[in-house]
């Protein structure tokens, strides 16, 4: 049986719309406490702690509170925030491609994510108006490869699995929606998006 056209765009966040490296405050911090900046990363984001965060299951405030108190820092709880955010750049020809989409297509978000990045990002970047809806895992209580997450994206769009399309740069955030029927893209580091699309049939005008 042929495949069902493309009608809905899902996006990933991080290293998809947005780069991700360690930036100067981070850094600063890190060499604060005597650790290399890989040791330091590897202890804010590895552990489960983190993962539970980013399905809603800490506040901001508990969260913080108990990375500072891990790290020595508990006198820096407010740098501490600042360095975790400091880690996005912007990726302007992705974005400027989601915008083309936008016009075409309905365009969402998928992302595994917290709540002091969005508060952060959604400040600091100005394309996630573009996005409905903007299915965030903090806010649902589910992180990819969950399906509860990728069901929530569709109730939430309207959208029907095997015409949705969602883009990630991990592969195994891509398993479970192609088993749920979807069509999907891994966007490996440094690829080109636009030129993979055209598998799907989309054509950026």
């Amino acid at each position: 049986m042929p495949s069902l056209p493309v009608t809905h765009i899902f996006f990933d966040l991080g290293n998809v719309l947005v780069g991700l490296r360690s930036g100067a405050k981070l850094k600063s911090l890190a060499t604060r406490v005597g650790q290399t900046v890989e040791s330091f990363c590897e202890q804010i984001w590895s552990q489960e702690r983190a993962h539970d965060y980013e399905r809603g299951r800490y506040s901001c405030e508990e969260y913080f509170d108990h990375l500072a108190g891990e790290l020595d820092l508990s006198h820096a709880v407010d740098e501490l925030r600042e360095a975790f955010c400091d880690i996005f750049h912007p990726l302007p020809e992705r974005v400027a491609l989601a915008h083309a989409l936008a016009k075409q297509y309905p365009v969402a978000l998928i992302s595994n994510t917290c709540a002091a990045h969005i508060r952060y990002l959604e400040v600091t970047f100005d394309f996630f108006p573009l996005f409905h809806p903007r299915i965030y895992s903090h806010e649902v209580g589910a992180r990819k490869p969950h399906p509860r997450i990728y069901e929530i994206a569709l109730e939430k769009s309207g959208a029907e699995p095997t015409q949705s399309l969602f883009i990630d740069d991990l592969s195994e955030n891509l398993t479970t929606p192609s088993e749920m029927g979807w069509h999907t893209l891994h966007l490996t580091p440094g690829s080109e998006l636009e030129p993979s699309l055209r598998q799907f049939g989309i054509q950026v005008r």
